[in-house]
């Protein structure tokens, strides 16, 4: 059995189908209609359990950021209190102490605002493996059509 050599055309044994060579048009179009559903079914259960995956992925890192905002909001506060104190009695003008405090947190802010954002960008939320597997499968279908097509100018 090993010395026996893959034939595209022959499917295997068992199946009770005929070589495509010998098969009619027919059930060619059958073996392709069966074939093609096959595949979007299995492509259709990748990109799920890919998307179940990003998903958990997605929502721990969410609830991360949404405990890390939340502890970080608090001490901001109070750190941004006491600066404001510090800074109105250096200065001997609060309003001014407010001031510069708060465009430092919001520069501080804007800073780790764009570092996340590109930490998404860079992890993306496509299924790569689903991606990647369906141009194959398109390249696959047009190199079926192709061989449909051929088989039937050579009948003519």
């Amino acid at each position: 059995m090993a010395s026996e050599q893959y034939d595209p055309r022959v499917r295997p044994s068992g199946d009770g189908e005929r070589p495509a060579a010998d098969a009619s048009l027919g059930e060619l179009f059958r073996r392709l209609t069966t074939d093609t559903s096959d595949l979007v079914r299995q492509e259709m259960a990748l990109a799920k359990a890919e998307m179940r995956e990003v998903g958990a992925t997605a929502a721990k890192d969410g609830a991360k950021l949404g405990v890390a905002a939340g502890l970080a909001l608090a001490g901001v506060l109070t750190v941004t209190a006491f600066l404001v104190i510090l800074l109105g009695d250096a200065l001997n003008n609060y309003w001014l102490g407010a001031l510069i405090v708060g465009l430092v947190l919001l520069g501080i802010g804007a800073v780790l605002g764009r570092s996340a954002m590109s930490d998404i960008s860079q992890r993306g939320l496509m299924p790569k493996q689903t991606a990647e597997t369906l141009r194959e499968d398109a390249a696959w279908a047009k190199s079926e059509v192709r061989e449909v097509k051929r088989g039937l100018t050579r009948a003519d």
